[in-house]
């Protein structure tokens, strides 16, 4: 698999064992993927099956961007352990769920590609509103 590049950050992405204690999460909870801010790797176990694979990445890579984004640091300022975990969960739910689907819409309605901050759906950085 190939790394990420998230905000200008590139990030890693492993498959492991699902009895690795890299697994764990900050709560102590065991998990099937998790994501290291400071060493830049998400890492998800090898046995998620593929049906279920696309929504742990998507899930995965939104805790990389609310970090890459200073989200997590906010969170951590503004409330406590428990209540940021929970809104970090319910973001990266949300965006697991929902971002295709308004990036999709939104394509469909203008007739083209998205473009926000000089970067466009669709792999290309340039702002092309065609």
């Amino acid at each position: 698999m190939l790394p990420l590049v998230i905000r200008g950050h590139v990030w890693r992405v492993a498959r492991v064992s699902p009895d690795s204690p890299l697994l764990i999460d900050r709560t102590g909870m065991r998990r099937v993927a998790t994501t290291d801010p400071n060493a830049r790797v998400i890492r998800i176990a090898n046995t998620v099956p593929v049906p279920m694979f696309d929504q742990v990445y998507l899930h995965e890579i939104a805790h990389a961007i609310m970090s890459e984004a200073g989200v997590t640091e906010l969170l951590a300022a503004a409330t406590d352990d428990r209540k940021q975990v929970m809104i970090e969960e319910l973001l990266a739910w949300f965006l697991e769920h929902h971002a295709i689907e308004a990036i999709d819409a939104a394509s469909s309605s203008l007739g083209r590609r998205i473009c926000v901050d000089n970067r466009c759906s669709h792999g290309t950085d340039q702002h092309n509103p065609q």
